[in-house]
């Protein structure tokens, strides 16, 4: 019973310091960005930026988690510990934030402020989401390897930009004309499961023990592989066996089908958890 309340009490401390290093974070992105999400959510009401805030909350709860191994340590050193990959992932996610931006065509003043756009919320809190995946899995067991860290999360971040700009070239239709210009929920719904998915994919790539340079980064690329197959999910898999070979581009473009958006979000995450499990 003392080991249990030992460990309750050392848990929450933790606990506490993940939760004012997410606050801290909410401030640093607020200075960044130059925006006041208290006023954006509680005096104008502005569900896409409540979105895109929730997306980067949960990104961070997400990457210290990876910190979580389940080792036995000193209060002071997993405090130190948290600290540092706390102030590090808001830091590094902050920063991927204004390299991929260009990339889905989503503006934070315009979209997500100005037009209220939820779509261009859900587009922003995906990638945000995946990129907090990236670093759970680049700081899972490298804990105090802050140089093998970096490396790894700007590898796996790297993969998700090229992953960004394999999703637009696969997709029949102009997918961030839908989202930004048109508006369209179910495209923007489509485009965040397809990205969470690349992030767990590519999280669970950069997670592993450190042995060298060249091993580890080969295996890394390796267990990359199943983001190739993700295309493969609409065709096959939604287009063909949940829509009888009907027309999933039709239903998310023509329809504006927020239902067959989350059927095909679904799907990807499904099978990127499968890919995740089975490749270990």
């Amino acid at each position: 019973m003392a080991h249990f309340l030992l460990r309750a009490a050392h848990a929450s401390v933790v606990l506490l310091e993940v939760i004012a290093l997410v606050w801290v974070g909410k401030k640093a992105l607020e200075f960044a960005t130059r925006t006041r999400f208290r006023e954006e959510l509680m005096v104008k009401d502005n569900p896409a930026a409540g979105v895109a805030l929730a997306g980067f909350t949960l990104s961070l709860f997400l990457a210290i988690s990876g910190l979580l191994d389940g080792q036995p340590s000193t209060l002071a050193h997993d405090a130190l510990v948290t600290g540092i990959h706390g102030i590090g992932a808001i830091v590094a996610i902050v920063i991927s934030s204004y390299l991929w931006r260009p990339l889905v065509h989503v503006t934070l003043r315009e979209d997500i402020l100005t037009a209220r756009n939820v779509g261009a919320g859900l587009v922003t809190a995906s990638v945000l989401v995946a990129s907090g995946l990236i670093y759970r899995g680049a700081v899972h067991n490298q804990g105090e390897d802050y140089a093998v860290v970096a490396a790894f999360f700007a590898i796996g971040e790297g993969a998700l930009l090229l992953y960004l700009l394999l999703y637009e070239w696969v997709t029949p239709y102009n997918v961030y004309e839908e989202i930004s210009a048109k508006t369209n929920v179910a495209a923007a719904i489509s485009f965040s499961g397809a990205t969470i998915a690349a992030g767990l994919i590519l999280g669970n790539a950069v997670e592993g023990s450190f042995s060298t340079w060249k091993e580890s980064i080969r295996d890394a690329l390796l267990y990359m592989i199943p983001l190739l197959g993700l295309p493969f999910v609409r065709l096959l898999l939604v287009n063909g066996l949940f829509l009888g070979f009907g027309s999933v581009n039709r239903e998310i473009v023509e329809d504006r089908n927020t239902a067959a958006g989350l059927v095909e979000a679904s799907s990807y995450v499904g099978m990127a958890l499968f890919a995740v499990h089975f490749m270990g």
